[in-house]
C-alpha cells in the first residue's frame, strides 16, 4: 500500500501495528521513526504526524494494549453474572490469556521502557481501566460479605500479582503447560512431558491456596 492509499486514521494504525511487528522480529531497540515509514512506505515525515518520537509511539502501543485488556476484562464482567468468585476467576483467566495470546504487547505495557519516560495522559487512563476492572469484581465480593473486609486495593494488588506473575511464567516457559504441577519443578518440565496450556486449572489451584490460604 503506498502512502497515497493511507487515511490519517488507519496510519497510525498501521504504524503501530508495524512497531509491534518488528519488536516481535528484531526487539524493541530496533524500532525507529525512520524504519516505519521505510517498511510501511510512507515518508521520513508521515510517521512524525501521529507521534513526535519513539516515546510517544510506545507510549502509544502500550496504551492500545490496556485498551484490549480492558475490553477483554469488561466482556467477562458483562456477559457473565450470578457467582462473583466464578466471575473473578474468570477475569483472572482472561487476563492470562490476553498476556499469551499478545506478548511482545504485554512486556511491552509492563515494561521498564514505558516506566522509565513521561507517560501520556491516554496511557495512564487506559491503564487505569484495565486495573478498575479488576477493583469491580472485588467490589462485588466486599459488598456481598465473602471475603474479610479488607482495603479492596489491597486485594486488587494480591489478585493482580499474581496473574500478572503467571503470566509471566508461562510466557517465559516456566510454568510449562497444563500445571507445571507434574510434580516437578517447572525447569525440569521437559518437551515430552509437557501438555497443552490449561489456564482455568491453574486459575483453580491458585485461587484455591488464595482463597483458603496454606496455614491450618
Amino acid at each position: 500500500m503506498t502512502k497515497s492509499k493511507y487515511h490519517h486514521g488507519n496510519l497510525r494504525e498501521k504504524l503501530l501495528q508495524t512497531a509491534l511487528e518488528i519488536v516481535s522480529e528484531e526487539g524493541l531497540a530496533k524500532v525507529s521513526m525512520r524504519k516505519l515509514g521505510e517498511r510501511i512506505g510512507v515518508s521520513r515525515t508521515a510517521p512524525y504526524r501521529h507521534f513526535k518520537g519513539k516515546g510517544e509511539l510506545l507510549s502509544a502501543m502500550a496504551e492500545d494494549g490496556f485498551r484490549k485488556l480492558t475490553e477483554s476484562l469488561k466482556s467477562v464482567r458483562n456477559t457473565q453474572s450470578g457467582d462473583p468468585v466464578a466471575q473473578l476467576k474468570n477475569t483472572g483467566i482472561a487476563y492470562i490469556e490476553f498476556a499469551l495470546e499478545n506478548p511482545v504487547q504485554y512486556r511491552l505495557m509492563f515494561g521498564h521502557e514505558i516506566i522509565e519516560q513521561d507517560q501520556t495522559p491516554e496511557l495512564i487512563k487506559a491503564a487505569e481501566d484495565a486495573f478498575t476492572e479488576l477493583l469491580l469484581g472485588v467490589d462485588v465480593l466486599l459488598k456481598g460479605e465473602l471475603v474479610k473486609p479488607i482495603d479492596p486495593l489491597i486485594i486488587a494488588n494480591t489478585l493482580w500479582s499474581q496473574t500478572h506473575g503467571i503470566s509471566t511464567l508461562l510466557m517465559d516457559g516456566q510454568i510449562n503447560k497444563s500445571n507445571s504441577f507434574l510434580e516437578l519443578p517447572a525447569i525440569l518440565i521437559t518437551e515430552k512431558n509437557r501438555s497443552k496450556i490449561n489456564v482455568p486449572k491453574i486459575i483453580e489451584h491458585v485461587a484455591e491456596v488464595l482463597l483458603h490460604g496454606i496455614l491450618k
